[in-house]
């Protein structure tokens, strides 16, 4: 259940964050079947808290390899942490041909891919409209689409102050991704849709 890209410190976080989430947040982990044990993944999630990637890290038998806002980069140490967690930089709000190139190059190594369509944090919980180009990574061939729904990471963090609330991951069967005689960015439309229909079943 590795690819070449997999890192020692993800390991390690994975194997101990559900040790502290079980007792604290109720953690509770379904549809991991879903999830093939090889070959590349698109894993598209819905986004409700900064530490939405632990717990879906946690989740996952594999390791994910998220897409990150830029941001996080300005302070060194934190750019590197995140790294080394396998995370890796996209700029929002603009065309980053290199964030689209470092996720393909993960999918080519048969890795799993971490994205949230939305692109931005919806403490609602409801769903947003996905960004642009979402469609992108699912529509390359022999790439399987999961998604994946969080609940609850929002009631821990959502107006600053702590608290202990029950956490569910979700993840569903695969989307479909064929579009018959589509174009390029017509197919990356409709996978965009399918991709936030199946999370909006999840949830």
């Amino acid at each position: 259940m590795t690819s070449p890209l997999d890192t020692r410190p993800y390991s390690v976080v994975h194997a101990l964050f559900p040790l502290v989430a079980r007792p604290l947040f109720g953690f509770h982990v379904q549809g991991t079947e879903h999830i093939p044990p090889t070959g590349p993944v698109v894993l598209a999630s819905n986004h409700l808290s900064n530490i939405d990637p632990f717990f879906l890290g946690a989740a996952c038998p594999r390791q994910i390899h998220w897409m990150a806002k830029s941001e996080l980069w300005k302070v060194r140490v934190l750019g590197r942490v995140v790294e080394r967690l396998g995370a890796f930089p996209v700029r929002r709000g603009e065309a980053d041909r290199e964030s689209v190139r470092a996720g393909l190059d993960i999918l080519n190594h048969g890795a799993v891919l971490g994205i949230f369509p939305e692109g931005h944090r919806q403490r609602s919980g409801r769903l947003g409209q996905p960004a642009p180009g979402v469609g992108l990574f699912s529509s390359r061939d022999g790439v399987v689409t999961i998604p994946v729904a969080v609940t609850g990471t929002n009631r821990i963090t959502g107006d600053g102050h702590f608290r202990f609330a029950r956490v569910t991951v979700t993840f569903g069967p695969p989307v479909d991704v064929t579009v018959p005689g589509a174009t390029k960015s017509e197919r990356n439309r409709v996978i965009s849709h399918r991709i936030m229909q199946a999370l909006a079943r999840l949830l």
